[in-house]
């Protein structure tokens, strides 16, 4: 995280959290769809609600940085313009493949026979193959750049950007996926930058709301 002593500079490592958050779902997701049983509809629903929510994250999120990060990353740095070339094209890609999942969710939810699990469930790890990718290259080469060529309220006004285009219904949940995947450092960091109002939700409902969500996924007790 950005030292105090630089605090003029954006604090990017936000993002890495951000990152941590759908590798963990990518990594986690495809089991989860290959699990389901014929007919199992109740589990399903479970199953296809926390890919939807997954997706609904990286859209975005990915949208946010196409529409504000990559024109001004663009406009201020010199000779890395094949750098966010790329990783605009990668969006592109993430694209289609988001869509294939997408529009196989609800046959799976309907009907979770074994041949559209193994589909969806292969769609997912190419998505979380080219993703995680992106995502690497992205924290190497990406945000350094942001560390240095945007401020701090501009870096600010990205997350807000990404959080607007989340339904409020869902910000109590997106906060506490971060929070799960968060070192405690980092959560102290993730608690200091939101709102009051999401600080108390967290803690007298959030916590408790996801570890139940976790639980019900996985058939154990939320880690």
């Amino acid at each position: 995280m950005t030292d105090a002593a630089d605090s003029s500079k954006p604090d990017v490592h936000d993002m890495v959290v951000v990152h941590r958050s759908f590798r963990h779902s990518c990594a986690e997701l495809p089991d989860l769809v290959r699990g389901l049983r014929p007919g199992d509809t109740a589990r399903a629903a479970l199953v296809v609600d926390a890919v939807r929510f997954m997706l609904m994250g990286l859209e975005a999120h990915h949208t946010s940085e196409d529409e504000f990060l990559w024109p001004r990353l663009a406009a201020r740095t010199a000779g890395q313009a094949g750098a966010i070339a790329r990783m605009a094209e990668q969006h592109h890609r993430l694209e289609e493949l988001v869509t294939r999942v997408t529009d196989a969710l609800d046959g799976l939810a309907a009907d979770p026979r074994p041949p559209l699990c193994e589909q969806v469930a292969a769609h997912l790890t190419e998505l979380g193959s080219v993703l995680t990718a992106h995502m690497d290259e992205e924290e190497n080469t990406i945000l350094p750049l942001a560390a240095d060529c945007l401020s701090v309220a501009e870096w600010e006004e990205l997350g807000e950007i990404s959080l607007a285009k989340l339904d409020r219904k869902h910000l109590l949940r997106a906060f506490s996926a971060l929070m799960a995947v968060a070192t405690p450092d980092e959560q102290r960091t993730l608690l200091t930058k939101a709102p009051l109002p999401a600080r108390v939700l967290w803690r007298l409902s959030g916590r408790r709301s996801h570890a139940r969500r976790e639980a019900r996924l996985y058939g154990v007790a939320a880690r």
